[in-house]
């Protein structure tokens, strides 16, 4: 077993010859740390949920907020909108599938879709370095 990462980040580690990844985690961390042998990892891949009908409610429920004058309607208002617009950017979920056909995933927040990106593009570079 090789003793260094090639590639860490908040998705996990990748090493030459298995994957750490930081299975079932969420927008506020959790989830646990699962290692998985490269050669057992069969796909991975990256998708971006959204809700965009649920973000522009959010974001009109915001800006009608704004004509009721009072302070607390207004910082509700604020909150509703900055609610809405991570519906509508959405967020990353990174999805690694075993030989054995289980589905492992990560959820991070709508900053962290490059540190996905990059998880993602670490883990096939060593899937094709394995061949």
């Amino acid at each position: 077993m090789s003793s260094s990462a090639s590639f860490t980040n908040e998705f996990g580690s990748v090493y030459s010859d298995r994957v750490a990844f930081n299975d079932k985690k969420g927008w506020f961390g959790g989830g646990s740390e699962e290692e998985l042998p490269i050669r057992h990892v069969t796909s991975v891949k990256m998708e971006t949920t959204r809700r965009p009908i649920l973000g522009v409610i959010l974001v009109l429920v915001g800006f009608t907020c704004f004509s009721a004058g009072s302070a607390g309607t207004i910082l509700g208002g604020i909150v509703a909108m900055l609610l809405g617009v991570l519906m509508i950017i959405g967020w990353p979920t990174v999805t690694i599938n075993t030989a054995g056909n289980d589905l492992r995933r990560a959820t991070g927040g709508a900053w962290q879709k490059a540190e996905a990106q990059a998880f993602v593009a670490a883990v096939r570079k060593s899937l094709f370095d394995k061949t």
